[in-house]
């Protein structure tokens, strides 16, 4: 059943408790064999980078679909908040389902980068209620497949870095000089998957730190890399910033109104310089098309 709802996502809620805690620990057990620094060693094809999708189960399967029946080899990179603030009833369930799902069946392909909400065992989110929703849904049950979900979520990696310059995060990157070592390092946490831009208006707290333009091109500097990829940030969703060496994208319905419903496109044999060799790509211009 598992392989036929990689093509119709929407068997996956058929899916009984112990099945759904078994695809997580799929999971997990793949993500092991993943660094905290993904370094994508491709010099063709195409890399596709989704934002948040916040448990839009709709959008991510549109996404998907497309990534399953496209013909160029494509590598799909989603940057991490999988789950609350879902735009439909469960959907932070069957989103990271269905991702899941993927990973588990294309796993040279597929990279699942975490966010601050899948870092919520390590600094506090709110507002965090995946937690609840599964109590909800399974009743007590629920627990013991959250308690699966957050051992998936400490394994996910923190950044990946594409051969021809781009560099991408959730949200930001090492702001003191830190190796990236550790997927669940709080230093590493706050910085990469917490930080925005000095730019945006967005407050999300005292110790929460923004970077400059200057700390982005020192970081891409010493990564040998040119274009930085985001997501975490309505704010400056679909906007280029920092002398065009910023893109921030967001990929759900619920903030569709503010940032659109974008994912960003590279071709891995072209080497980027800036932003300007990023594609910017709205996928869907009305919920008609997704629902």
């Amino acid at each position: 059943m598992l392989l036929e709802a990689l093509y119709n996502p929407d068997l996956l809620e058929k899916l009984d408790p112990d099945g759904i805690i078994e695809v997580f620990e799929a999971t997990t057990e793949i993500l092991k064999q993943e660094p905290p620094y993904v370094k994508l060693n491709y010099f063709e094809g195409e890399a596709v980078f989704a934002g948040d999708t916040h448990g839009d189960f709709s959008t991510t399967k549109y996404i998907i679909k497309k990534f399953l029946t496209n013909k160029t080899e494509q590598y799909l990179i989603f940057l991490g908040d999988y789950i609350d603030r879902e735009p439909e009833p469960e959907g932070s369930l069957y989103n990271l389902l269905y991702l899941c799902l993927l990973k588990i069946n294309i796993p040279d392909r597929v990279f699942l980068l975490k966010g601050n909400h899948e870092a919520h065992y390590s600094v506090f989110c709110y507002p965090y209620a995946f937690d609840r929703e599964l109590i909800e849904i399974f009743g007590n049950f629920g627990i013991k497949i959250h308690r699966a979900a957050v051992s998936l979520f400490k394994e996910m990696p923190l950044m990946i870095k594409t051969t021809n310059g781009v560099i991408a995060s959730h949200a930001g990157f090492p702001l003191h000089g830190q190796e990236i070592n550790d997927k669940s390092r709080q230093d590493l946490i706050i910085d990469i998957l917490w930080s925005d831009a000095d730019i945006s208006p967005m407050f999300r707290g005292f110790g929460i730190p923004k970077f400059t333009e200057d700390q982005l091109i020192h970081f891409l500097k010493t990564y040998n890399a040119s274009c930085f990829i985001r997501g975490h940030d309505y704010n400056v969703a679909g906007k280029s910033i920092y002398s065009n060496r910023c893109i921030t994208v967001f990929t759900c319905r619920r903030y569709s109104s503010i940032a659109g419903i974008k994912i960003a496109r590279v071709d891995l044999a072209k080497k980027i310089n800036d932003a300007a060799g990023v594609i910017l790509e709205e996928i869907s211009p009305s919920f008609d098309t997704l629902l």
